[in-house]
């Protein structure tokens, strides 16, 4: 279940649409239709799409698992098919009365798996005793294998796009904490300190010292003053560079030397080249 749950049923969807038309063309059938999963009814999926239809009773069906043949390939996770679709015996005859006016004879349903987890199904069929052979099987296997392919690379880069913005959210807010602390400093009115030091303490907990995205423990901004340092720039000259206030810059200069357990600036441009955080 956890591949729909960070895959849009509207993506899959629209994927399966494709997925319909290209299983028809490459399996010369004379129906191919499918639909999602939806992620209000897990046990079911929903016939949105249809090629080669002769007329609409079969869009918009809720197919359940256990239920029909796509029911019965939704139960198993595996391709399900039949002969003499009406006198079938391995099958439940739910939906009969939508399936007639399309005349199926052969049919074959297949599930698109994402995450070892139905995502939606496919189905092919023909109208005649024509029997749906390897090479015909084998077609529409193709199909399915590339659609989940592409399915699990849309999923492993919205994966990939969250887990950056989380990042970047984190980088943000512990730059916020470190101009936080560089304010306080310069208030004295000991209430307004202690709200301060309140909030500093929350963002802290939302954005603890923690390893960045350098490799080091220090904040993308705090590498940054300590590289102008390592090239010997001065406070002023690094507040000038990086565009922040000279006590802004002793602020992260005190952060810098806590985290890295360092006496002085010069200590911590040692101690920062040795675990590989400057070059």
């Amino acid at each position: 279940m956890s591949g729909m749950a960070s895959t849009s049923e509207n993506e899959v969807d629209q994927m399966l649409q494709s997925a319909v038309r290209q299983m028809r063309s490459a399996c010369g059938v004379d129906l191919t239709f499918g639909g999602p999963r939806s992620l209000s009814a897990p046990n079911a999926i929903t016939i949105r799409h249809l090629d080669g239809n002769l007329a609409q009773s079969l869009r918009h069906l809720r197919v359940r698992a256990g239920s029909g043949l796509g029911g019965k390939a939704l139960a198993s996770g595996k391709p399900a098919m039949v002969r003499d679709y009406f006198n079938a015996d391995e099958i439940v005859h739910t939906y009969d009365q939508a399936v007639a006016p399309e005349k199926i004879y052969t049919a074959l349903a297949i599930p698109v798996m994402l995450d070892r987890a139905p995502a939606g199904l496919l189905y092919l069929a023909h109208r005649s005793t024509v029997v749906l052979g390897d090479r015909t099987v084998a077609r529409a296997m193709t199909v399915v294998r590339r659609l989940e392919r592409d399915l699990l690379v849309n999923q492993e880069v919205r994966r990939r796009v969250a887990e950056q913005l989380t990042h970047t959210r984190m980088e943000l807010v512990g730059e916020l904490r470190d101009e936080l602390e560089s304010i306080i400093d310069l208030v004295h009115d000991p209430v307004a300190r202690r709200r301060l030091s309140s909030m500093s303490d929350r963002l802290r907990r939302l954005a603890p010292d923690r390893a960045a995205s350098a490799g080091g423990p220090l904040s993308k901004r705090e590498a940054d003053v300590l590289r102008l340092v390592a090239l010997g720039a001065k406070n002023n000259d690094i507040a000038a560079d990086l565009g922040l206030r000279p006590n802004t810059v002793k602020a992260y200069l005190r952060s810098i030397n806590r985290k890295l357990g360092a006496t002085n600036r010069t200590h911590a441009v040692r101690l920062a080249r040795q675990a590989g955080l400057l070059d």
